[in-house]
């Protein structure tokens, strides 16, 4: 039996729509280890500041911590924004599969809708990737780590 036109486009689409959804995983998780290995630098280079400065009693070198910190906050806080793009891409897609109607849709018309198959792309204009980043910066999963280590930081440097 010969496949129609409409019949060959919808399963490219829907094969385009896994790789896709997979894709966006893929993203999401690669940029979680890269946010672990963000604070577990973060942490590793203001310890060895504070070490370095208690072993030659340079208590100048204190601040430096609040400031390294400061610089992986802002970094962290800059990949938490990408990721939340993906995310959003991949709350698309998860909403999209469980309405019923828009999936029923979907397959009797043979058609996606607009912008859903493999979304790889993000069209944000400057000041949404300003948000984005913003966000990112005070999401509590990254502002709270930050903000005791500089807390500590200024404790440390407070007792010296």
């Amino acid at each position: 039996m010969k496949m129609d036109y409409k019949t060959k486009r919808f399963r490219f689409q829907i094969s385009m729509f896994q790789k896709g959804a997979d894709e966006i995983q893929k993203h999401i998780s690669r940029i979680d280890e890269i946010l672990f290995k963000i604070k577990a630098s973060c942490v590793t280079v203001w310890v060895a500041i504070l070490g370095w400065s208690f072993s030659t009693h340079n208590t100048l070198m204190v601040p430096l911590g609040g400031v390294i910190i400061i610089g992986f906050w802002f970094l962290e806080g800059y990949f938490r924004g990408i990721q939340s793009r993906f995310l959003i891409s991949s709350q698309a897609i998860t909403e999209f599969l469980n309405n019923q109607k828009k999936l029923d849709d979907c397959f009797n018309k043979q058609r996606f809708e607009t912008n859903l198959v493999y979304p790889m792309t993000h069209k944000e204009s400057e000041f949404v990737k300003l948000k984005m980043y913003a966000k990112g910066l005070i999401a509590p999963s990254v502002g709270i780590l930050y903000i005791f280590l500089s807390f500590i930081n200024y404790l440390i440097w407070l007792a010296l």
